[in-house]
């Protein structure tokens, strides 16, 4: 059933892209103030490295195993019984993740836009559109993100060029006032936020050019990078130290205090673009788990999954906090952890495997 679907290598990266992205500067962004403070902008850039490499490791998995999920080839290199448990464990990642990010939207349209609106009634929206987009399939999801993403990125820049005349730098001075330490702090969120790139191990074999894969992911990396500088430090830069460690979401404080003649609110184009992203993460993130099921447990086809598995999404994004406040603390102090175990340390420890085990195999032939 999926062995004919096919996307190409950009529409997959624009996938990734969307989903760190506006997951970033909704959620993760107030975290890394608040940790790295001044130091943010160097909490990004010393995330190249880590960055880059997990790209690195997820494509070179895609690469030895083509045409096989994470899902698939982790019973592989593990072998039957330990593979499934491993799987088990990026399936709950993948699920856990979309219930998050359904949390994140509800609380940022019942905490900055419609604070009368009940939340459940943005997890049931957008998560019926996720279910509908998971559906009709990879494609569909890819080709409606490319336009989405496309919009996105004039929107950012244009908000970095408009508060340009209202940034003062010297609020990052002292630079690493209180030593590396916060810096450091900042770049572990951040490479537990890029750390969620290992769902590209659940498209990887959709797409139409494989040997893109391991340049293109390094590259989306990069693209990343770039894409949290002005977010990161504009707030800052604009704001304060002070009050920007005291906004809930300072990107979107950003794009409401714009004004450019008598034109305002231009926040609006904010709220509809975090929307259009937060439905593709939702989207991607609810079509790797179906999918990891499927696989899982041998079901035919997977598209059966998508409305109870996105139910008991919303029930879970109910039950994960009662209020942002809860949901922060999470991201800043468990978040990091339990996602660079199971999106960074266990893909790097697969592919360490799966290198001895190819090398072995050769030596056993030459032999």
């Amino acid at each position: 059933m999926l062995g004919s679907v096919r996307i190409s290598a950009t529409q997959g990266f624009m996938l990734a892209i969307a989903s760190i992205t506006v997951t970033g500067h909704l959620l993760f962004i107030p975290v890394i103030i608040n940790q790295a403070g001044r130091d943010s902008w160097l909490s990004v850039l010393i995330t190249i490295v880590p960055a880059v490499l997990i790209g690195f490791v997820v494509s070179s998995l895609a690469k030895l195993y083509p045409g096989r999920t994470i899902i698939e080839y982790t019973q592989e290199i593990t072998g039957k019984w330990i593979g499934k448990l491993i799987s088990c464990l990026f399936i709950f990642y993948f699920f856990h993740d979309t219930s998050l990010a359904i949390r994140g939207f509800g609380e940022f349209f019942t905490s900055a836009i419609t604070p009368r609106t009940p939340i459940m009634v943005y997890f049931v929206a957008v998560t019926i559109l996720a279910v509908y987009a998971v559906r009709n399939g990879l494609e569909v999801m890819a080709r409606a993100n490319q336009i989405f993403l496309v919009c996105m990125i004039p929107v950012g820049l244009t908000a970095s060029v408009l508060t340009q005349k209202d940034k003062v730098y010297k609020n990052f001075l002292p630079i690493l006032e209180f030593g590396p330490q916060p810096a450091l702090m900042g770049m572990f969120t951040l490479v537990s936020l890029y750390s969620t790139f290992v769902i590209l191990g659940m498209v990887f074999p959709f797409f139409a050019h494989q040997e893109k894969i391991r340049k293109g992911s390094m590259i989306t990396m990069l693209i990343l990078i770039v894409m949290f500088l002005g977010p990161i430090t504009g707030p800052i830069a604009v704001f304060g130290l002070e009050r920007s460690i005291g906004l809930s979401f300072p990107t979107f404080q950003l794009l409401r205090d714009i004004q450019v003649g008598d034109l305002q609110r231009l926040d609006l184009i904010g709220i509809v673009l975090w929307s259009l992203g937060s439905f593709a993460k939702i989207s991607i993130f609810l079509f790797g788990t179906t999918v990891g099921l499927a696989q899982l447990f041998r079901l035919e086809d997977f598209r059966a999954l998508a409305a109870p598995t996105g139910a008991l999404m919303v029930i879970v994004s109910l039950l994960n906090s009662e209020n942002y406040i809860e949901m922060y603390r999470f991201f800043r102090d468990t978040f990091p952890y339990y996602s660079l175990f199971i999106g960074g340390f266990i893909p790097l420890v697969l592919f360490i495997i799966a290198i001895i085990r190819r090398l072995f195999e050769k030596r056993r032939e030459n032999v």
